[in-house]
C-alpha cells in the first residue's frame, strides 16, 4: 500500500519529518498497532459511510494457493446507489483449470451481499454461498486449453471491510463551509488491501492470480468514475444516470482495482521522460481542493524522470498515471490510477513523499507484485527506500542520512530488534516494520555492494522481462541482487530478513609505525551477536594530513583490518555518521526483552514467557491473530527492573498465557503476543495447537 497516515503500498501520516537540511519536510509514522487502526476517526465513523444497523466487517483472508483454477479476466459491470450505500452487478469471469476433472470452482464473496445467479455454459450453475465462499458446481469440467466464461450476478451493501474498515466506501463531500452544497455530493471509492476486493465483487482475491480487469459503472449524474487503465466511452444510458466503461489492459491484482466516483474536477499534462515514451498525467480532486492539489503534485513529472532513471520505463506504456483523491485516511497505489487521502493536499508540498512512495509502487507492488502477502515488504521497503533516495536526489547526501535515521534508530531506538521479522511481519498491515526496516535492508546492501552495482539489482529486477507485469518472490529478489554483486548474498540476506537479530559490533584499535617509517593502523572487529552478519562498515582514520575514509566488510566474528598512510594517525572512527544498522558493544540493552514462548508450539494449556527490564516499568500483553485483530490483553502490572538478560543472576519475570485457560477456546493458528513496557515493545510468535 498504500500509505497510510499513511500506511497501503497501507502509514499514519502524523507530523513532520524533523532533523532534516533544506527545508524539507515529509510524514513520519508513529509505531502503529492494531488498535490504532481502528481509531474512530471522523471518516471511519463517519455515517455517511456507513448504514445503521451494519456490521463492521471481521473477515478471514481468503485461502491461498491457485484453486486448480486461473483467473484470465473480470468483466465488471456495476451500478452504484449511493442513496442507501448499495450496488448491484454482474461479472464475466474469464478463467481456465490447471488440470482436468475440476467441477468446483471456489471464489471469494462476502456474505453481506447476495448472489442472484451463476450462468456458465448458457444455463444457470448451482452454486453455494456461505460466509465469505461462493461454490460454484459445474457439470461437466472447465476447460484447461482455453478460457471459459463464469457470470456471477450480485447486489447489496458491501460491508466496511478488513483492518482499515474499507473495501467499497460511500461518504459525501465535507468541504467545511457551511450551506456549501458540495456537501451533498457523493463519494464513492474503494482501498482493497490486503484482501478487501471480495467485499464487493465476486474474485479470487489473492495477489498471485492477476488478470486483464475491465470496469462498466453506472453513477447518478453528475458524478465522474475513474477507474484503471483507459476510458473506453462515456454515455447517458438513462435520464439522470452516467455509465463509464474502462479497460486495464495490463495484468492487475485484484487488490489494485480501483473504482472512484464523485464530481471531480480534472487537468492533465503529458510527461516527457527520458526512458520510455511520454506518460500522460492526470489529476482528479474535489473541487474545493484544487489550488492546493496543483502546488502539491506539481512534481510529478519529475517524479516520473527519476523513476525511469531509476527503474526503467513507466511500466503501463500506453496508460496514464492518474492521481485520485478519495476520502480516506490513507493513500494507495491503485494500478494507474493511485488514491490520494485529503489529508495529502495541503498546499505546501508538506507531505511530497507520499506522492513518490505511491508513483515508486507502480514499479515496485502493481508491475512486481508479491506472490504472497508474507513478502509485503517488497512493495512497501522498496516504496520507502526510494522516498530516501528522492530526498537524496532533491536535497543531497546529508539529507539522505537524516532521512534514514529518522526511519531508523530515531524512530526505532532498539534498531528493529523487538518487533518480529520482515519475511513474516506481524501483522502484515499496518506495520511499520516492512516499511523501515525494509528501507534500512536496501540501504545496507547499497553500501554492501557499492552504489554502481545497487542502481544496476534496481533496474534489472524492475525491469526483468519474466517478471514484469508479474507475480515476484522473495528469490526472484535475491537472485538479481545476487546477480548485479557477483556472488553470493546469503550472509547479508538471512539474518536481516529471516532473525529479528542486529549486528551488534566491539572494535578496539592500535597504532604503529612500519619498517619503512610510514604510520601503521590496525582495527579488530569483533561481532557479538548471532548470527553474524554480512555487513559493511565505514571507517574513517584521522591522521595529520586529513581524514582518510575506508569501508570495511565483516563476514566473520572476529577480523582485523589494516592500513598504512605517510601521516601521522591521531584517531580512528568507526561508523561516524550512524549509516550501519549496529549496536555497539557498549550500547545499553534494551528496556525490555523477552524469551520464549515455551514449549512451542504452544498447547491448550498455555506457554512460559520470560521477561526481562532495565527499569520499573507498567507492561501489558496483547495476543494479535493473523489478520492483526486483538484477540487477548492483560493488565501484568508494574513490573520492577531485573538485570541484563545476559547475567546468569538475573532472575526474569515470567508470564504463563493463558492464566485462565482460555487458549482452549481458539482455534489452532499462528498467534503474536506484543509485550509493552511503557512505550518499549517486544513481539513474539506463537503456534497454537488443539
Amino acid at each position: 500500500m498504500k500509505s497510510f497516515f499513511p500506511l497501503v503500498c497501507l502509514f499514519f501520516l502524523a507530523a513532520t519529518l524533523g532533523g532534516l537540511s533544506s527545508g524539507l519536510r515529509a510524514a513520519t509514522f508513529p509505531e502503529p498497532s492494531p488498535a490504532k487502526c481502528r481509531l474512530p476517526v471522523e471518516w471511519l465513523a463517519d455515517d455517511s459511510s456507513f448504514s445503521p444497523g451494519q456490521k463492521i466487517g471481521d473477515y478471514p483472508p481468503p485461502p491461498s494457493g491457485d484453486r486448480g483454477y486461473d483467473v484470465r479476466s473480470y468483466d465488471l459491470d456495476l451500478q452504484m446507489f449511493p442513496a442507501d450505500k448499495s450496488l448491484s452487478g454482474s461479472v464475466d469471469i474469464g478463467l481456465t483449470a490447471l488440470s482436468g476433472n475440476l467441477v468446483r470452482i471456489r471464489l471469494d464473496l462476502v456474505d453481506d451481499l447476495t448472489c442472484d445467479g451463476v450462468a456458465f455454459r448458457g444455463g444457470e450453475a448451482v452454486f453455494t454461498h456461505q460466509g465469505d465462499s461462493l461454490v460454484v458446481i459445474l457439470d461437466e469440467p472447465l476447460a484447461t486449453s482455453r478460457p471459459e466464461t463464469l457470470t456471477v450476478r450480485w447486489h447489496g451493501r458491501p460491508p466496511r471491510h478488513g483492518n482499515f474498515h474499507s473495501g467499497m466506501m460511500f461518504r459525501i463531500h465535507d468541504s467545511g463551509t457551511p450551506d456549501d452544497p458540495t456537501d451533498d455530493i457523493p463519494i464513492i471509492a474503494n482501498q482493497n488491501q490486503p484482501w478487501s476486493a471480495h467485499s464487493w465483487w465476486p474474485c479470487k482475491d489473492h495477489p498471485s492470480d492477476k488478470a486483464l480487469v475491465s470496469l462498466r459503472t453506472m453513477v447518478p449524474d453528475p458524478l465522474q468514475v475513474i477507474s484503471n487503465g483507459t476510458l473506453l466511452y462515456e454515455d447517458i444510458p438513462q435520464p439522470g444516470w452516467r455509465r463509464f466503461a474502462w479497460r486495464e489492459k495490463y495484468p492487475i491484482a485484484v487488490y489494485l482495482v480501483s473504482l472512484a466516483a464523485t464530481n471531480f474536477v480534472s487537468w492533465s499534462e503529458d510527461c516527457r521522460v527520458s526512458a520510455g515514451s511520454p506518460v500522460r498525467l492526470d489529476y482528479h480532486v474535489f473541487p474545493q481542493d484544487r489550488e492546493k492539489a496543483e502546488f502539491d503534485l506539481a512534481r510529478t513529472c519529475d517524479m516520473m524522470e527519476f523513476m525511469t532513471v531509476l527503474a526503467g520505463p513507466y511500466p503501463f506504456t500506453g496508460e496514464k498515471y492518474a492521481q485520485v483523491e478519495f476520502k480516506w485516511f490513507g493513500s494507495m497505489e491503485h494500478q494507474t490510477a493511485t488514491s490520494l487521502s485529503p489529508i495529502v493536499l495541503t498546499g505546501d508540498r508538506r507531505y511530497e513523499l507520499v506522492v513518490i512512495h505511491e508513483l515508486a509502487h507502480q514499479w515496485f507492488g502493481d508491475s512486481l507484485t508479491p506472490s504472497v502477502w508474507a513478502d509485503i515488504w517488497l512493495n512497501e521497503g522498496f516504496a520507502r527506500y526510494i522516498e530516501a533516495l528522492w530526498v537524496e536526489h532533491t536535497d543531497g547526501r546529508q539529507t539522505y542520512q537524516d532521512y534514514m535515521w529518522e526511519i531508523g534508530p530515531k524512530r526505532h531506538p532498539e534498531l528493529f530488534v523487538n518487533d518480529g521479522i520482515l519475511i513474516d511481519p506481524d501483522p502484515i498491515l499496518p506495520n511499520t516494520l516492512i516499511y523501515d526496516k525494509g528501507a534500512w535492508v536496501l540501504h545496507m546492501l547499497r553500501m554492501l555492494i557499492g552504489l554502481p552495482a545497487f542502481s544496476e539489482f534496481l533496474a534489472t529486477y524492475a525491469t526483468a522481462p519474466e517478471l514484469v507485469l508479474g507475480s515476484v518472490t522473495l528469490a526472484d529478489m535475491i537472485g538479481y541482487a545476487e546477480a548485479a554483486a557477483g556472488r553470493d548474498l546469503g550472509g547479508f540476506f538471512d539474518p536481516w530478513l529471516g532473525t529479528s537479530a542486529v549486528p551488534v559490533i566491539s572494535t578496539s584499535s592500535n597504532t604503529h609505525r612500519t619498517p619503512a617509517g610510514d604510520f601503521g593502523v590496525q582495527v579488530t572487529f569483533s561481532q557479538l551477536q548471532n548470527p553474524v552478519f554480512e555487513v559493511a562498515i565505514p571507517v574513517v582514520i584521522h591522521t595529520g594530513c586529513g581524514s582518510q575514509p575506508e569501508i570495511v566488510t565483516l563476514t566473520r566474528s572476529r577480523e582485523t583490518f589494516s592500513w598504512t598512510t605517510t601521516c601521522r594517525v591521531d584517531s580512528v572512527s568507526v561508523d561516524p555518521d550512524g549509516l550501519v544498522l549496529m549496536q555497539t558493544a557498549s550500547a545499553p540493552p534494551p528496556v525490555l526483552s523477552v524469551e520464549g514462548p515455551w514449549p512451542n508450539p504452544v498447547m491448550a494449556d498455555g506457554a512460559e514467557f520470560r521477561i526481562y527490564l532495565t527499569s520499573e516499568r507498567k507492561t501489558t500483553a496483547k495476543l494479535y491473530d493473523t489478520r492483526g485483530r486483538l484477540i487477548h490483553e492483560e493488565d501484568l502490572g508494574i513490573l520492577a527492573a531485573t538485570g541484563p538478560r545476559d547475567d546468569p543472576a538475573t532472575e526474569p519475570h515470567v508470564w504463563n498465557w493463558p492464566l485462565t485457560g482460555g487458549a482452549a477456546r481458539l482455534p489452532a493458528g499462528v498467534y503474536w503476543v506484543e509485550f509493552n513496557a511503557s512505550g518499549a515493545r517486544a513481539v513474539r510468535k506463537l503456534t497454537l495447537l488443539n
